[in-house]
C-alpha cells in the first residue's frame, strides 16, 4: 500500500460516509481508518451587507442562509505509515478555510492551505459620479460651475457603489527527509488582493501653493504576490548546517490611475481643453489627473544558518543573509496636460527607477549555562541596508500655474543604514525560589539621507522573579534607555542636500526635532503577580508604565507617557465548568509644541517664536471580559450530555485633544472635541448530543457598537454649506450598530 493509493480513497469518502453506521467512531476502510467531523447548518435571518452592520460584517460574511462551518477528515493506514488530514472552515464563505496536510511518517509531509480575508469597506455608503474602466476614471457630464452649482451636480450624478476587497492567500510547505541527519524542503505562498479600496489619500487639481481642489477616489486592486523558497539541513553529533534561498514577485496589473478633472469645461458645457492655468472662475488647467500604483518588483534573498553545542553546556547559534531587492518599472510621463508637454529626457530623468537595495544580516546567539545557578545570553546582530538606487536630479520641470520654479533643480536621494545590536541577559538564580535578571543593549545606526547620521542607545535594567510558593509568584522589571542622536541638525544641507539645495535655499525650523531621531529617554516598568489560593482558583494582576521625553526637542514632540493596569481571573467550582474574567484599562498621555506658520515670515521665526501652540492629549479606555465554559451532565431534564458556552465583552474608549496658544493671531489654537467609541458584544453557544457522535449546536451573537465622533468634510471648498460626508466617495465615520445572528447547526462524528 502505497501514499498514492491512499490518496485515491479520498475521492469516494462521500459514499463511504453515507454507509457508515453511526455507533461507530471510526470507519474501517480495509487497510484504512478514517474520522472526522461534518457540522451544517443555517442562519434563519441572515444579516443583510447595510451601513448599520457594515462595520460588524466587515472581516466576516453573514449574508449566506446556509452555513457549514466545520468539515474535518482524518484518514490513516492501520501500519501507521501514512496520514491525511483534511479540515475546512466557513466553507463557500467568503472567509472561507480549507487545509490539507498528508505524508508518510519520518519521510514526507506535505501542507497546503488556502484561505480568503474579506475586507467590506461601505455597501452603498461610498457613492461617485465617476464611471470607471480599469484604472480608469471619466464622468459623463461636468458641472458648469463652482459651489451651488457644483453641488447640484453632485446631486444629481452621484451613484452609490459597493467597495470591497477579498484577498486570497494559498500556502505550500513540503519537507523530505531522506534519512535522520539530511532534510530537504520548499514552500510556495501566493496572495491576490482582488477589488475596491479607498486610495488614503485625495488627488488635487489648483495651483501650488494655492486653492486646491480636492478630488476623492478609490483604486482598482488586482495585484498579485508570488513567495518561493527552497532549502537544506544537515544535522549531526548536536551540530547543524543549513541553507536556503527565498524569493517573492509583486505584480500590479494596473501601473497608473487616471481621472478626469471635474472642474475643467472651458466654459459653461463646453469640451474640456487642456490649459497651462488653472481657475476656477473659468475653470480651465488640466482636463485629466494622473497618478503612479505600486510599481511591480521582486526581492531575492539566500540564507546561510547553523547551530551546535559547544562545552560548558554552551549552545551557539547563527545566520547569515544577503539579499537582492529590485524594482526597475518605468516611470509614467511628467505630467497629462497637452499644454505642459515634457519628456523625462528633457529634464534629465531616466525611463525607470533602477532600483537596486541589497540587504545583508548576520546574527550570532550564544546561550551557556557554565555553572548550576547561571545562565547567560549573549547576542550580536548586525544589519545593513545597503541602498544602491542612483539619485535623480530633475532640471526645468514646469508645474501648473508656476511662474518661476524657484525649487528646480531638484534631487531624489537614496536612503541607507546601517544597524549593530549587541545584547547580553544574565540570570542568577539566587535561591531555588528566587531568580535575578540582567539585561543590558547597546545599539547604533549608521544613517545615510537622514537628518542624523548616527545614532547610539543604551538599555539597560533588572528583573526579579519570586516564587515563594508553588500556588504564588511575582515579577517585576525595570528598563531604562538612552538614544543620543550628535549633530542632530534639520537643516544640515552639507550632509543632507534637501531637494538638492545650496546651504540656505531650502529653510526649515531649525527647533524642530523629527520624534524618531532625535535624542529620548525612556523609562520602562512592569509588574506581574499570580496567586492560586485553592486549586481550582488562579487570580492574577499586571501593571506596566512607559515613559518617553525628547529633551532636545524644542518644537514637536515633546513627551509620552502610556500605562496600563489589569486584573483577572479563573475559577473552576466543580468539575467541568470553568469561569474566567479579566479587567485592564489603558491611557495614552503626550503633548507637544508647534508654531503658527501662517504668521511666520520665510524663511525662519521670528525672534522670541511668540506664535506658539501648544497641545497635550489623553487616549484612555476600558476593557472587560466575562465568560463561562461549563459542560452539563446527564440529568432528567437533559438525558445527553451538553456544553454551554458564554463570553461577554465591553469596550470603551474616549480621545482627547486640547490646545492652547497664540490667542493674538489670525488662527488662534482651538480644542478639538472629545471623540470617543463603545462595544458590546456577547456570545452564546449550546451543544447538545443527540447522540454519541450527533449533536445539535445552538449559537447567538450581539453586538453593538457606538460613537461620539467628528469628521472634517475634505470637499468643503467645493460646497456652499459643510457636507455630512466626504462628498465624492461619500464615506462617513464608523457608523452605530446594533447586530444580531442568530444560527443553528448539526454535527456529526464519525
Amino acid at each position: 500500500m502505497n501514499l498514492k493509493r491512499l490518496l485515491a480513497g479520498c475521492g469516494t469518502m462521500a459514499l463511504v460516509l453515507s454507509m457508515a453506521s453511526p455507533a461507530l467512531a471510526q470507519v474501517d476502510l480495509g487497510q484504512f481508518t478514517a474520522q472526522g467531523s461534518v457540522e451544517a447548518g443555517a442562519i434563519p435571518q441572515p444579516v443583510p451587507y447595510d451601513d448599520a452592520a457594515a462595520k460588524y460584517q466587515e472581516y466576516r460574511d453573514l449574508a449566506q442562509q446556509f452555513i457549514v462551518p466545520k468539515l474535518q477528515l482524518i484518514l490513516g493506514d492501520k501500519a501507521e505509515n501514512y496520514y491525511v488530514q483534511f479540515d475546512a472552515v466557513n466553507v463557500a464563505q467568503k472567509n472561507q478555510m480549507y487545509s490539507l496536510r498528508f505524508g508518510e511518517y519520518g519521510l514526507l509531509d506535505v501542507q497546503a492551505k488556502f484561505f480568503e480575508i474579506p475586507h467590506f469597506f461601505s455597501d452603498h455608503v461610498a457613492s461617485t459620479p465617476y464611471d470607471e474602466n480599469g484604472s480608469n476614471f471619466s464622468l459623463s457630464s461636468k458641472p458648469t460651475g463652482t459651489g451651488a452649482a457644483l453641488h447640484s451636480w453632485l446631486e444629481a450624478n452621484d451613484k452609490p457603489f459597493d467597495m470591497s476587497l477579498l484577498e486570497g492567500v494559498a500556502d505550500i510547505n513540503v519537507r523530505y527527509t531522506p534519512t535522520p541527519s539530511l532534510s530537504f524542503s520548499a514552500n510556495m505562498n501566493y496572495q491576490n488582493p482582488t477589488g475596491q479600496q479607498p486610495f488614503g489619500g485625495s488627488f488635487m487639481f489648483g495651483t501650488s501653493p494655492g486653492t486646491f481642489k480636492v478630488n476623492e477616489l478609490w483604486v482598482p486592486t488586482q495585484y498579485y504576490t508570488y513567495n518561493f523558497g527552497t532549502g537544506v539541513e544537515y544535522a549531526k553529533n548536536g551540530w547543524l548546517v543549513g541553507f536556503q534561498y527565498q524569493g517573492s514577485f509583486f505584480v500590479d496589473d494596473y501601473s497608473t490611475l487616471t481621472w478626469d478633472n471635474p472642474l475643467n469645461t472651458s466654459g459653461a458645457g463646453g469640451n474640456c481643453v487642456d490649459s497651462t492655468t488653472f481657475t476656477s472662475t473659468s475653470l480651465g488647467g488640466p482636463c485629466q489627473g494622473r497618478a503612479a500604483m505600486y510599481p511591480n518588483n521582486q526581492a531575492h534573498n539566500f540564507i546561510v544558518n547553523g547551530a551546535g553545542q559547544l562545552p560548558f553546556n554552551t549552545h551557539v547559534m547563527g545566520s547569515l543573509e544577503y539579499g537582492f531587492w529590485l524594482q526597475n518599472a518605468p516611470f509614467i510621463p511628467l505630467t497629462s496636460n497637452s499644454k505642459l508637454q515634457q519628456s523625462l529626457s528633457s529634464v534629465g530623468a531616466p525611463n525607470s527607477l533602477g532600483g537596486d537595495v541589497r540587504p545583508f544580516f548576520a546574527n550570532l546567539t550564544i546561550d551557556s549555562n557554565p555553572i548550576e545557578r547561571l545562565d547567560l545570553k549573549a547576542t550580536y546582530s548586525y544589519f545593513d541596508y545597503d541602498n544602491q538606487t542612483p539619485a535623480i536630479t530633475f532640471t526645468g520641470v514646469k508645474s501648473l500655474n508656476d511662474v518661476a520654479d524657484a525649487q528646480t533643480p531638484f534631487t531624489a536621494y537614496p536612503f541607507s543604514f546601517s544597524e549593530q545590536d549587541v545584547s547580553l541577559e544574565p540570570t542568577y538564580h539566587v535561591t531555588d525560589t528566587i531568580a535575578a535578571h540582567f539585561s543590558m543593549k547597546w545599539q547604533t545606526n549608521h544613517n545615510a539621507g537622514l537628518e542624523v547620521l548616527q545614532q547610539d542607545q543604551l538599555s539597560y535594567g533588572p528583573a526579579l522573579d519570586w516564587n515563594p510558593y508553588p500556588w504564588l509568584s511575582f515579577r517585576a522589571d525595570y528598563q531604562h534607555a538612552h538614544r543620543d542622536s550628535p549633530g542632530y541638525n534639520n537643516n544640515r544641507a552639507s550632509l543632507v542636500r534637501v531637494l538638492g539645495g545650496t546651504p540656505g535655499a531650502i529653510e526649515e525650523l531649525q527647533d524642530l526635532r523629527r520624534f524618531d531621531e532625535a535624542t529620548v529617554d525612556v523609562n520602562q516598568t512592569s509588574l506581574y503577580a499570580s496567586v492560586q489560593p485553592i486549586e481550582t482558583l488562579t487570580l492574577f494582576s499586571a501593571f506596566s508604565y512607559d515613559d518617553y521625553n525628547y529633551p532636545s526637542t524644542d518644537f514637536g514632540l515633546q513627551h509620552t507617557s502610556s500605562y496600563s493596569p489589569s486584573v483577572g481571573g479563573s475559577w473552576d467550582p466543580l468539575p467541568g465548568v470553568h469561569l474566567f474574567s479579566d479587567y485592564a484599562w489603558q491611557a495614552y498621555d503626550w503633548n507637544t509644541r508647534s508654531l503658527d506658520e501662517s504668521t511666520l515670515p520665510a524663511p525662519t521665526p521670528p525672534a522670541g517664536k511668540t506664535s506658539i501652540w501648544t497641545a497635550k492629549g489623553r487616549n484612555q479606555g476600558n476593557n472587560i471580559d466575562l465568560g463561562m465554559d461549563i459542560a452539563i451532565p446527564q440529568n432528567r431534564i437533559l438525558p445527553r450530555p451538553s456544553h454551554l458556552k458564554i463570553q461577554y465583552t465591553y469596550t470603551v474608549g474616549d480621545n482627547r485633544t486640547h490646545q492652547a496658544g497664540d490667542t493674538a493671531a489670525a488662527t488662534p489654537a482651538i480644542n478639538y472635541p472629545n471623540t470617543g467609541t463603545e462595544f458590546n458584544e456577547l456570545m452564546v453557544q449550546y451543544e447538545y448530543d443527540l447522540r454519541d457522535n450527533v449533536a445539535i449546536n445552538v449559537g447567538y451573537y450581539f453586538s453593538n457598537f457606538g460613537e461620539h465622533n467628528f469628521m472634517v468634510d475634505q470637499m468643503a471648498n467645493y460646497m456652499p454649506h459643510a457636507s455630512a460626508n466626504s462628498t465624492f466617495l461619500g464615506n462617513t465615520d464608523t457608523s452605530p450598530y446594533n447586530a444580531n445572528v442568530g444560527f443553528i447547526t448539526l454535527k456529526y462524528k464519525f
